[in-house]
């Protein structure tokens, strides 16, 4: 046990006097800070793009609000003349007619791929401080 020690020790000394071990780990190194600063520009832009897109997508998505009469149907919940509380199934049917799904779904894909790219991007900035 001692004898393959004592040989695996010499080995390694051999390797680090040829300077073999510390050349693999830079270029090891230098190829992982590569993909990183790869991945995070692709992040950045993803999430820039998407936070771009979310902003005209919730403006977009306020005005077909207001064109399908959501805002209509919402006042009458909070009105004073207890209409919601004897019609509320067909209330609530007309309120979910007048939501606009396809705009609604867009937005939340927008805001969740934005939500995701920044987490990504400053997950990868951590990683980058915690190797250098």
């Amino acid at each position: 046990m001692d004898k393959n020690l004592s040989k695996a020790l010499k080995n390694a000394k051999k390797i680090s006097e040829t300077g073999l071990s510390e050349s693999i780990w830079r270029a090891i190194q230098a190829k992982q800070e590569k993909y990183i600063k790869i991945q995070s520009l692709v992040y950045g832009i993803t999430g820039i793009l998407s936070l771009g897109g979310f902003v005209f997508m919730s403006l977009s998505f306020a005005k077909e609000l207001s064109s399908f009469g959501f805002y209509q149907y919402v006042s009458i919940a909070f009105g004073g003349d207890g209409l919601f509380l004897n019609y509320w199934k067909e209330y609530l049917l007309s309120l979910a007619d007048s939501l606009p799904v396809a705009s609604f779904g867009a937005l939340l894909f927008l805001l969740v791929s934005t939500l995701v790219s920044f987490r990504k991007v400053i997950h990868q900035f951590r990683y980058k401080l915690l190797v250098s």
